[in-house]
């Protein structure tokens, strides 16, 4: 029996699997924040593994197994979200997720300490505010040097792991993305622990992406089973893309906006501002990310329909296109939106500027005059056919909605060679060749209206 864990930004979520990768049994709890604003993003560690523990139970019981059937747990999660481990293995600070951004002063001191190769080493191609690298300098100078000395680093899916079996263990595909791991040197990177003052020893072992790993030790909490496994599945967008074959384009209307794809079997950097990193099986994809995605229409939905996200989106689709702009980046300020104030209005534009905020990604991403493949469809936003219809009239191009999600591909990194069973038709949304051109001058009047970039 496999447990699929999903460490995901908006819900944390688990699944069970039998050994033909069938889906027996999913439970969710959304992830309590303590601090979420513009610049902090923070939630509790042992609030976190309370749900873990209590979403397993729930999923055993759904599913009626015993626990003890689990011989594998499969770990895929937001990318950088971390904390701090004392000796005895209880969190000193909140986990801070990706999203927060409080290392503003680090991140162009830390650019012009790690120099022009930096991307060479990291996924991201310079130490952004949400970088892991730049909030750890942060902290460096907040905490004694005697209390920095007594702690490990872990990510989130480092601490299930930690606690369900013991592993003080990450991947290469997550750990890439944290600025402590060399993707050149294939191991922790020296220069970046010494920037703020870390012994490699407090990050513990990384292991190629779909490794399974035995348990150390017995969770106490769990009647696991005695030869438990862990599996590090990597960051959520790889095992996404993993579960739905990675062909072609792969997008995700999640916290945050993402486009993927993979790129092949030369090493990166691939784009001068995009992710890249280490592909289950060999090779490498290709990211290109914005934090602005659900979470603005999150944001947007507490403006105008507060607590109605099913109202806000039924604004939305009796509304005319193009009657307003919204831009995510934007959002907690009040130049969010321009135009007129009408609600319906103002919630299709919110759909429509995150589509054309991925657009852009998309764009970045593919190389001019190259063919409009179809794209995959993946994230919460994608549940909402209204919206699938909108992205694709905007990109040109078919949007399937994705037929497997990050939980699916967790698992079938715990079962290589075993593929699950597809629907055979995939729910499509073609381009309208008149919507389409309707929507290309929406777009090219929402970029010319945009406002300059917020500095970080």
């Amino acid at each position: 029996m496999i447990l699929a864990i999903d460490c995901g930004s908006t819900n944390h979520k688990v699944a069970l699997f039998d050994e033909d990768l069938t889906r027996l049994a999913a439970c969710s709890a959304p992830v309590a924040y303590t601090v979420r604003d513009a610049e902090r993003v923070e939630f509790e560690p042992e609030k976190i593994w309370r749900d873990t523990c209590l979403l397993i139970r729930q999923v055993c019981a759904a599913a009626r197994v015993s626990s003890r059937q689990i011989t594998t747990v499969a770990l895929a999660s937001q990318a950088q979200t971390f904390t701090l481990l004392n000796l005895q293995g209880e969190p000193i600070i909140p986990f801070l997720s990706w999203a927060d951004k409080r290392a503003q002063e680090e991140s162009p001191e830390l650019t012009q300490r790690m120099g022009a190769r930096f991307h060479h080493h990291c996924s991201f191609p310079t130490p952004l505010p949400q970088l892991q690298l730049s909030k750890l300098l942060w902290l460096a100078r907040r905490l004694s040097p005697a209390l920095r000395a007594r702690t490990r680093l872990v990510s989130l899916p480092s601490f299930l792991a930690l606690r369900l079996a013991g592993l003080h263990c990450s991947d290469s595909n997550l750990a890439a993305m944290s600025g402590m791991y060399s993707l050149a040197k294939e191991g922790w990177w020296p220069e970046a622990f010494s920037v703020c003052s870390l012994e490699v020893e407090s990050c513990g072992q990384v292991v190629e992406i779909g490794t399974a790993v035995p348990a150390a030790t017995a969770c106490a909490e769990l009647d696991l089973c005695p030869e438990l496994r862990i599996v590090f599945a990597g960051n959520d967008q790889t095992a996404g893309a993993y579960a739905n074959g990675a062909e072609g384009l792969v997008l995700t209307l999640g916290t945050a906006l993402v486009a993927y794809r993979f790129a092949g079997t030369t090493a990166g950097p691939i784009q001068a501002a995009g992710c890249w990193g280490p592909y289950p099986g060999g090779g490498f994809y290709e990211l290109m990310t914005r934090d602005e995605g659900c979470a603005a229409l999150d944001w947007a939905v507490a403006q105008l329909t507060p607590g109605d996200e099913t109202g806000f989106l039924k604004l939305a689709a009796n509304a005319p296109c193009g009657g307003a702009f919204f831009f995510p980046q934007r959002m907690h300020t009040p130049d969010a939106w321009v135009g007129p104030p009408d609600p319906g209005v103002r919630a299709r534009a919110v759909l429509e500027g995150i589509c054309f905020s991925m657009r852009e990604l998309v764009d970045d991403m593919s190389p001019p005059g190259s063919a409009r493949e179809p794209a995959t469809a993946l994230g919460g936003g994608s549940a909402d056919s209204f919206w699938l219809s909108i992205l694709a009239n905007v990109l040109k191009r078919p949007v399937h909605r994705g037929q497997g999600d990050n939980l699916l591909g967790a698992a079938m990194l715990a079962r290589p060679g075993t593929e699950p069973s597809h629907s055979a038709h995939a729910v499509s949304f073609l381009p309208e060749s008149n919507r389409g051109e309707e929507y290309e001058q929406v777009y090219r009047a929402w970029q010319q209206h945009a406002p300059p970039p917020l500095l970080t």
